[in-house]
């Protein structure tokens, strides 16, 4: 009799499997399966190439994927407006990570778990770390990175040869060298405090966006790991050595015109899309071998170094979609396809159509020494600690105390309380438990 049960059982679990397989069964969000269903793909503009791309290389999908230019800075209202009509939802979304995640809270219950829909092959061919601002807490796969932008180290290598000085690994070495260059070098700078959410933080692992779990997140600004990167801005400001001003403002796009500027923390993409080295580019506008590239500073009593992100956007799939497979292949093809990883500009996220970015480097002659390398290392450093594209409120806003003491000539560390206090605002408003311990 527990044999015929058992054989009953199996038969059923096999039939559920066959009916998913072939269109039966139902997706995430209690939708039944059809695999003739038509998918929409919501993009941005810079993404029109490849989906051109997708259409010309799956003729057979012509009839059934449309792609929409679309504003995703409105995605998460138009959720809701979805979520209350029960209709209207795109299958597939390209968005920053900090939107999928922004849009997997209770309210929004967006995004579909990728993680049966992609193979792990796959999976493990993306660059280390970089689809960990995709998964959840518990492990849930949200998106599919498109590219990343890890902070580095720029520097400017004749520069650095000519003064004498050697590239630094620990941001204690960092501070003494400003030190060193007020003195021997006044004029030069070694960074920007004036970003809009102060990436200094994100190396030191400061709390103000350790997203526990959809629903709690750690924030104490006044944590000795904040601390010390506000004494380090306070220092370097006060010495001459970091600009208050912003790396798109223009008194400081006039210190790079000048060759003033000595080395910066930022993100990857601002080599070819910022320094640039063409007539054109906002920093430098010729090329001849001068910017190098070297890995995220380490704070001396961390165990390694650490560094944030600035950009990487992803691709998302609809959890109410009626047609998973063919939204989450659009979402592969996208990301891991050689071709399109060319169109994209920046780096893929998808490891081998990121070896294949690599090469362009090679002749690059704004290059001292090809950066890739040093990308692929930095994008397995970003702290999910200090991941702040992948909570739900802007930290800009909540550093707003820090940023206009800044504009004001003020100093920063006295400001941390009342980041502190704004932040929690902030983090509330978006159904957070605000905690300041782990």
């Amino acid at each position: 009799m527990k044999r015929g049960l058992f054989m009953i059982v199996s038969l059923a679990l096999i039939l559920t499997f066959i009916l998913t397989a072939c269109g039966g069964g139902t997706s995430a969000g209690g939708v039944k399966i059809d695999e003739k269903a038509p998918v929409t793909v919501w993009i941005d503009a810079a993404r029109k190439p490849a989906a051109d791309k997708y259409v010309a290389t799956h003729p057979d999908k012509k009839d059934m994927v449309k792609f929409e230019i679309v504003d995703r800075g409105q995605f998460a209202a138009k959720v809701l407006l979805f979520n209350n009509s029960g209709s209207g939802w795109p299958d597939v979304v390209f968005a920053e990570a900090q939107i999928v995640m922004y849009n997997a809270d209770a309210a929004h219950n967006f995004p579909l778990d990728l993680t049966p829909w992609v193979d792990k092959k796959i999976i493990d061919a993306f660059v280390p770390g970089s689809l960990d601002p995709c998964y959840t807490s518990d492990k849930k796969l949200l998106c599919l990175r498109n590219d990343l932008a890890p902070m580095v180290l720029w520097y400017n290598k004749p520069l650095m040869d000519q003064f004498g000085y050697q590239v630094p690994t620990t941001w204690e070495d960092f501070i003494a060298l400003s030190d060193q260059v007020a003195k021997d070098h006044p004029g030069y700078v070694m960074g920007s405090a004036g970003s809009p959410d102060v990436h200094l933080f994100w190396p030191s692992q400061c709390p103000i966006a350790n997203e526990i779990s959809v629903a709690k997140v750690q924030i104490n600004a006044t944590d000795p790991k904040c601390v010390r990167v506000a004494k380090m801005i306070d220092h370097m400001i006060g010495n001459g050595t970091m600009s208050k001003y912003g790396q798109f403002d223009p008194k400081y796009i006039e210190l790079a015109n000048n060759n003033k500027i000595l080395m910066m923390e930022d993100a990857a993409w601002m080599g070819d899309f910022v320094f640039g080295g063409k007539p054109d580019s906002s920093y430098y506008k010729t090329a001849d071998h001068q910017l190098a590239a070297a890995l995220p500073l380490k704070w001396k009593d961390e165990d390694k170094a650490y560094t944030g992100a600035w950009g990487g956007a992803a691709w998302m799939v609809s959890r109410h979609t009626k047609n998973p497979r063919l939204a989450a292949d659009i979402a592969i093809y996208m990301t891991t396809d050689i071709e399109v990883g060319k169109l994209v500009g920046t780096m893929p996220a998808y490891g081998p159509a990121a070896e294949e970015w690599k090469k362009g480097m090679d002749t690059n002659p704004l290059y001292a020494m090809n950066p890739y390398d040093i990308m692929k290392q930095a994008a397995g450093l970003v702290s999910t600690a200090a991941f702040t594209d992948g909570v739900r409120y802007s930290i800009g806003e909540g550093l707003k105390p820090l940023t206009t003491a800044i504009e004001q000539d003020k100093p920063v560390e006295p400001t941390l309380p009342d980041c502190q206090k704004q932040l929690q605002i902030l983090a509330e408003k978006e159904g957070y438990e605000v905690v300041t311990t782990p």
